[in-house]
């Protein structure tokens, strides 16, 4: 009984492994090439002002929160969602993209025997590196000041992380639709649309009915039933229709459906790109 149980975990296993170890192998290896080009993509920056802001905007932020006392984490993160973080996203979209127009408008990119596609979807998922890293930060901060300087605070840890979470990915379909603005039209069109256009609309639509169909105040609209926080600022009282948290797993589907389309079509539209 004993050698025909063992026999027949030799043969699963001889049956099982190959297979899996192959999966296992491709996956490695996709992984690995992945990151070495995100890393390439990112030694472009070395010793810039890019990846100094990345550090620089969290922190400013946390500096100014500290000033606003007993209200740290409220102002600490209505500020850092509805006026910071899209000036950095754009901020720093327009730098990437500035980088490689500098360097003779992309025909350093365009001479390489690399995928035009892969190049854009790289850069994509480099700014969402620099993104979540600023978020990051952010969030490290906020919790410090929950646990020892603003303890009375009403928001908990638990909230702030997943509002952090929320907020880095109802903004990824920003990141390729301001990288194809800068490419496009240049810097001040894509701050005057993504920063200007952005703020006034996230103000205005995140607290009606329609706000699904204005993607700037996704991220606030998802806000005030994780932080409580209303998009003017002030704490939503109990009972008050749109702390419904419902609409969380709503704006997340809309907020990735609309990022893997505009990848999709910035991609497409860039691998067309000519040397000019």
């Amino acid at each position: 009984m004993g050698f025909w149980v063992t026999k027949q975990k030799s043969i699963q296993k001889k049956t099982w492994n190959p297979f899996s170890w192959k999966l296992l192998r491709k996956a490695k290896e996709w992984v690995y090439k992945l990151l070495n080009y995100i890393k390439s993509e990112n030694l472009k920056f070395k010793r810039t002002f890019t990846k100094k802001l990345v550090i620089i905007t969290p922190l400013f932020m946390l500096l100014l929160a500290v000033i606003s006392g007993r209200y740290f984490v409220e102002n600490g993160y209505n500020w850092w969602y509805s006026l910071i973080l899209p000036g950095y996203l754009t901020l720093i979209t327009v730098l990437v993209n500035q980088n490689e127009e500098k360097k003779l408008h992309y025909r350093s990119v365009f001479a390489l025997p690399v995928s035009l596609r892969k190049t854009w979807i790289y850069k994509v998922l480099l700014i969402t590196a620099y993104v979540a890293i600023a978020c990051g930060i952010h969030l490290l901060g906020i919790i410090l000041g929950i646990l020892t300087y603003n303890t009375k605070s009403t928001i908990t840890v638990f909230q702030v992380i997943e509002a952090t979470v929320l907020l880095i990915v109802t903004l990824l379909w920003q990141i390729p639709f301001c990288l194809y603005l800068s490419k496009k039209f240049g810097m001040m069109v894509t701050i005057l649309i993504n920063v200007g256009g952005g703020v006034i609309l996230d103000f205005l639509a995140a607290s009606r009915s329609l706000w699904w169909v204005f993607p700037y105040s996704w991220g606030t609209r998802l806000m005030i039933p994780v932080l409580g926080i209303l998009p003017n600022g002030t704490l939503a009282q109990r009972g008050n229709t749109l702390l419904n948290p419902k609409v969380i797993p709503f704006g997340m589907i809309l907020s990735i459906i609309l990022f893997f389309l505009l990848l999709t079509i910035t991609t497409s539209w860039f691998s067309k790109q000519e040397v000019k």
